[in-house]
């Protein structure tokens, strides 16, 4: 489950950006680069992410131990969360711009609020929990916390920046536009690569339990 949470957090900035790259010809130039722009921004913050993680034990080098790493991914998520907020911002302007009627997607907008507010409390519940844990002594389990806090933390922002890029692209119509509309293809694609993950995870399963039965044989 938490690698399931990581990918999403990998794979929806840059989703976004392909949406956007296939659907490029009937929207407006100017909503075109905000658009491009905020995926960008959000991609950029999926990189620091990785980056900040290989080097967390940075953080300990000057004797701080674990809370000199806690500090070091705070700062490592400060600096995502602020590359974020600005993706958001460029995408809902560019889901607006240059629609004749912009109620059309504001279902698109309002849905990627959800989890956006998500990946917003997520550091405060985990803050709160990593303050207990070293309370009580237990430094590994804080630094798992924060980790765990910080995958959830950009799975949902990432998602929220996929509505968002949705927003953006449906309902724009030109004769030379893909056929279907970018959330029916989002969907599309979404439930073939669940399909593909539960096919993955049915081998998988049935081979190890294959490699054990051979392993108890005399």
């Amino acid at each position: 489950m938490v690698r399931i949470i990581e990918i999403l957090g990998v794979v929806s900035p840059l989703a976004a950006l392909v949406l956007l790259v296939v659907y490029r010809r009937p929207i407006p130039t100017l909503s075109l680069v905000l658009g491009v722009i905020g995926c960008v921004l959000a991609a950029l913050n999926v990189l620091v992410g990785f980056v900040g993680k290989r080097f967390v034990w940075f953080g300990s080098t000057d004797g701080g131990g674990v809370e000199g790493m806690l500090d070091w991914l705070g700062t490592v998520a400060a600096l995502r969360l602020g590359l974020l907020i600005v993706a958001v911002l460029l995408l809902v302007i560019a889901a607006f711009h240059g629609r004749s009627e912009p109620a059309r997607v504001l279902p698109w907008v309002l849905g990627a609020v959800v989890p956006l507010l998500i990946g917003l409390v997520t550091p405060l519940v985990v803050g709160e929990v990593e303050h207990e844990l070293l309370a009580r002594g237990i430094d590994w389990l804080a630094v798992m916390a924060t980790l765990l806090g910080e995958a959830v933390q950009f799975a949902a922002l990432g998602l929220g920046v996929l509505a968002l890029a949705i927003a953006v692209t449906t309902g724009r119509r030109s004769a030379s536009a893909p056929e279907r509309d970018s959330a029916v293809l989002v969907r599309d694609t979404a439930q073939r690569a669940w399909a593909a993950y539960q096919r993955y995870s049915r081998d998988r399963r049935r081979k190890y339990g294959q490699s054990q039965g051979r392993s108890i044989l005399p």
